[in-house]
C-alpha cells in the first residue's frame, strides 16, 4: 500500500511539474471599407490587420485587403516606383529612428517594419531593423517569407529577429506609395490603422 501511495504521490507531481500547452498570442485590427487615400483600388485598402505570436515565438503577420491583389499590380501615379504592405512596429514609444527607409534626417516612429513589396516586376518579404538608427548605425534589411493568395497578403517575422522585443508594444498597419527609391522621403501613406500587442 506504501509503495502505491507513493507510486501515485510521484505520478502527481509528475503531472503538476509538466507546463500547459502554450497558446499562440494574437492581437488584431479592423478598418473600414472604401477609406483608403487617392481613390486607391481595392488591393491596397485594408479591411482588417493581425499578429499572432506563434508557441515557437515567430510572428505570423496577416492582412486582409477589399479586393485580391492582381499577379502584376498597377503602379499607381503616386506610387510609381513600389507598393508596399506593411505592418510596424513602435516598441519604445520615446524613440524616434531617423532616416531608412524614409529619408535620412526624417524621423518615423516604428523601430521595426515587416512590409511585402512590388516593384513592377517582383514581390519581395523584407524585414526592417531600424533600432540600430538610434546608434548611428544603419538599418538591418532582412528577407523574410511571404505569400499572397487573393485578398490576404501574409509574412513571417521569424523568432531570431525578434531580439529585446518587449512583451507588449504598439504596431500599425499601412499601405504606401513610393514613388521615389526606398531611403527617400517620396512616399505616401495609402491606407492606416493601429492596434496594441498586450498578450
Amino acid at each position: 500500500m506504501k509503495n502505491l501511495k507513493r507510486s501515485l504521490l510521484a505520478l502527481a507531481m509528475l503531472a503538476s511539474s509538466v507546463a500547459a500547452p502554450v497558446t499562440a498570442q494574437v492581437s488584431t485590427v479592423l478598418d473600414p471599407v472604401g477609406d483608403a487615400l487617392y481613390h486607391a483600388p481595392a488591393f491596397q485598402d485594408f479591411v482588417s490587420g493581425q499578429i499572432t505570436m506563434t508557441p515557437g515565438g515567430d510572428f505570423e503577420l496577416l492582412m486582409e485587403l477589399a479586393g485580391p491583389v492582381p499577379a502584376d499590380p498597377p503602379l499607381p501615379p503616386q506610387g510609381r516606383s513600389e507598393i508596399w504592405w506593411l505592418w510596424g512596429f513602435d516598441l519604445d514609444p520615446a524613440a524616434f529612428p531617423r532616416g531608412y527607409p524614409s529619408a535620412p534626417r526624417a524621423a518615423a516612429a516604428p523601430e521595426f517594419f515587416v512590409l511585402v513589396s512590388w516593384d513592377g516586376d517582383d514581390f519581395a518579404g523584407i524585414a526592417i531593423d531600424r533600432r540600430p538608427l538610434l546608434a548611428g548605425g544603419e538599418a538591418i534589411v532582412t528577407p523574410v517569407p511571404f505569400d499572397i493568395h487573393d485578398t490576404m497578403v501574409e509574412a513571417v517575422l521569424p523568432s531570431d529577429l525578434l531580439e529585446d522585443f518587449p512583451a507588449s508594444f504598439d504596431w500599425r498597419l499601412r499601405t504606401i506609395d513610393y514613388s521615389g527609391p526606398a531611403g527617400s522621403a517620396a512616399w505616401r501613406p495609402v491606407d492606416l490603422a493601429g492596434a496594441v500587442f498586450n498578450p
